[in-house]
């Protein structure tokens, strides 16, 4: 602010601006710095910071086609995160659901704590976590069950196999559905 400030008093408009002006431009900029510094750091403890997509390209298109039409309009409002509703994106391969799944949570991260995971990889992390130091595992647990939005990607595109894998999705759930 104190910059700000020194580049407005040597502004040939200093004496020329009311309080309220002033005042506006000297927390304005402070305000704007702050809100972008929240959401980079939301944006990186998303997995999400660097991330270029946007709702704005997921549109519907020869290549592409969400369904129900008008489906993109309605996610993009966030208002299922409030609501605590689930979203499942269906599809066949490079038809856009993980540009879709990504591109909500970077819109999440203005107003709701996110994050974003491979499912497969992130759950062998986990279970490899859990054996190997559980203070730890317990931690990511703890911290999973404070988030607004847990993003999964690429869900279940596997058969899980193993039953360490199967029990820490469900402790996965059970922790995140009972915040």
């Amino acid at each position: 602010m104190a910059a700000t400030l020194d580049k407005i008093y040597h502004s040939e408009r200093f004496l020329s601006l009311d309080h309220l002006t002033l005042m506006s431009e000297l927390i304005g900029s402070e305000y704007e710095d702050k809100i972008s510094k929240r959401i980079n750091n939301r944006l990186r403890h998303a997995k999400l910071i660097g991330c270029p997509q946007t709702l704005e390209e997921c549109q519907n298109s020869r290549t592409r086609e969400y369904l129900p039409v008008g489906i993109i309009e309605v996610l993009s409002s966030i208002a299922f995160v409030r609501d605590g509703l689930n979203v499942c994106i269906l599809g066949p391969s490079d038809s856009g659901k993980t540009h879709l799944a990504k591109a909500l949570g970077i819109s999440a991260c203005n107003d709701y704590k996110v994050e974003y995971h491979h499912c497969e990889s992130y759950l062998e992390g986990m279970v490899s976590l859990k054996e190997t130091d559980y203070k730890k595992y317990d931690r990511k647990m703890t911290l999973l069950s404070k988030l607004d939005l847990l993003i999964l990607d690429d869900f279940l595109l596997h058969t899980i196999m193993d039953e360490r894998e199967i029990k820490v999705l469900f402790a996965i759930c059970k922790r995140y559905y009972n915040s």
